[in-house]
């Protein structure tokens, strides 16, 4: 059963001291894989006949058999010390493994805390909240001042650049006015000489074209002339052609009016007069009476459609009428019934009331005659006591004030325990003060060490500039000697 035996070898079957319960630590520690499944259960009291191998050990009385039981035990022990040194490659990966993994997750845990208490801090402590914001300034400074450098190091730049192109632009220009007088000097030279030849050949050409137009003036002015005194012919001819049928048409409805006046008059001669009234309509009796037909037709239409409208309206308001009517009267059964039952269940609830106050009574009648009947039974059997009157007077007197004293005894007892249990309490309450004052003062130089703790780690992260755009104020002596910021 030692180290270099095979798992073969140690399949063994007997008992240990307790065979229910494992004398390793963990499974893997067992010399045979899951060796409580190999053992002999054992019989129940001391009978040891049925199977001699399963019998306890501790039951033999022999030394030699004890020896082996402690030869057996201690090899066991030594073959699980060996197993737990010197491991399955495998369980030693595994237990490596596991290993670094509890380690990898207790610092994970760690820094997790370490992390949430710095952002506690940064987030809850107002001396690290100013510095942070004293940081964020001095980083804003810095980048604004290095942005306006850098925009007036480029407006040099595009300054110099501007005057630059500006000179080379005016030099160009110069040249181009040069190269302009030069070319308009030239174009002035040919134009002059070109508009002396215009001028010259458009003055020959315009001496020609005047001789030209005004011979065609004169034969235009002769032809105007003669076809101006034809018009002037046609016009007079024309003229006297329209008076004398102008004339003709006068004549002609002067005839035309007298021969119609002479026909009126002619006309006019056998009829009567007529009036200006009668001449404006036809007014006669069968127009009259139809006129007046036609209005007492209205008047009675008109009286018809009142009658009805009348007895539809009388119609209406009887049955709003009898609508409401009856609406009030269902509301007045509605409330009475309502009423009816409340009074119902008023009446009910106040007899039920009387009903309990009844039985109240009884019970109460039923207990005072019980505790008359028991008070006279009472004075009925109580002893009689040979005893005086004075005699009992004093007994009860003495009995009273030993009570009194007794009371007093006591009370002044209370009163003294509670006298010193006040002075314990006020002791251990100052105590606690004191403790809770003492805990409170450490944890706050605690908390201080640890925000001076991050203060160091937040100025050590910045850089030189950073740190000297601070305000010293904001600043502690130890962080200004730390850091060399004195000036």
């Amino acid at each position: 059963m030692h180290g270099h035996h095979s798992e073969a070898e140690r399949v063994v079957y007997g008992a240990w001291d307790n065979p229910g319960v494992s004398i390793f630590a963990t499974a893997a520690q067992e010399p045979v894989p899951n060796m409580l499944s190999h053992m002999k259960p054992l019989p129940n009291g001391d009978d040891c006949v049925i199977d001699k191998d399963a019998c306890r050990l501790m039951s033999q009385s022999s030394v030699a058999e004890n020896s082996l039981f402690r030869l057996v035990k201690f090899q066991v022990e030594e073959v699980a010390a060996e197993r737990n040194n010197n491991m399955h490659p495998r369980q030693g990966q595994e237990r490596t493994d596991s290993d670094i993994t509890l380690g990898l997750a207790r610092e994970l845990a760690r820094q997790q805390v370490e992390a949430s208490r710095c952002l506690q801090l940064h987030l809850n402590v107002a001396n690290l909240r100013d510095l942070e914001m004293e940081v964020a300034k001095a980083h804003t400074a810095l980048s604004i001042k290095s942005k306006i450098m850098s925009n007036v190091k480029q407006s040099l730049e595009d300054r110099q650049r501007e005057r630059e192109e500006a000179l080379a632009q005016q030099r160009a220009v110069e040249q181009e006015q040069l190269e302009e007088k030069r070319r308009r000097a030239q174009k002035a030279a040919a134009f002059r000489s070109d508009l002396m030849t215009q001028i010259s050949e458009a003055r020959i050409k315009r001496l020609k074209d005047q001789k030209q137009a005004i011979e065609v003036g004169r034969r235009e002015l002769s032809d105007c002339k003669s076809k101006i005194e034809q018009d002037n012919l046609k016009d007079a001819i024309n003229k006297v052609e329209q008076r004398r049928m102008l004339l003709e048409s006068l004549d002609q409805s002067a005839a035309m009016l007298r021969q119609t006046r002479e026909a009126y008059a002619l006309a006019q001669k056998n009829k009567p007069e007529r009036g200006v009234l009668d001449a404006l309509g036809p007014v006669t009796a069968a127009f009259v009476s139809k006129t007046r037909k036609r209005q007492l037709d209205e008047i009675q239409a008109r009286d018809i459609n009142a009658a009805r409208l009348g007895f539809q309206l009388s119609q209406i308001k009887h049955d709003l009428e009898s609508r409401d009517q009856l609406i009030t009267n269902l509301l007045i059964r509605e409330f009475q019934a309502k009423e009816n039952a409340m009074v119902l269940e008023k009446a009910r609830t106040k007899m039920a009331k009387k009903q309990e106050i009844r039985e109240q009574l009884l019970s109460q009648r039923e207990e005072q005659k019980f505790f008359r009947d028991k008070a006279v039974q009472d004075a009925l059997v109580k002893p009689k006591d040979p005893m005086c009157f004075g005699e009992r007077q004093y007994r009860m007197q003495v009995a009273q004030r030993e009570n009194t004293r007794k009371l007093d005894v006591q009370c002044y007892k209370d009163m003294a325990d509670m006298v010193v249990e006040g002075k314990r309490r006020r002791i251990a309450a100052a105590q606690e003060v004191r403790d809770i004052i003492q805990a409170v003062d450490d944890m706050q130089h605690h908390q201080d060490d640890l925000v001076a703790a991050e203060r160091m780690k937040l100025l050590s992260k910045q850089p030189a500039e950073v740190l000297s755009a601070l305000k010293k104020s904001i600043l502690t002596e130890e962080e200004i000697n730390t850091f060399n910021l004195k000036k």
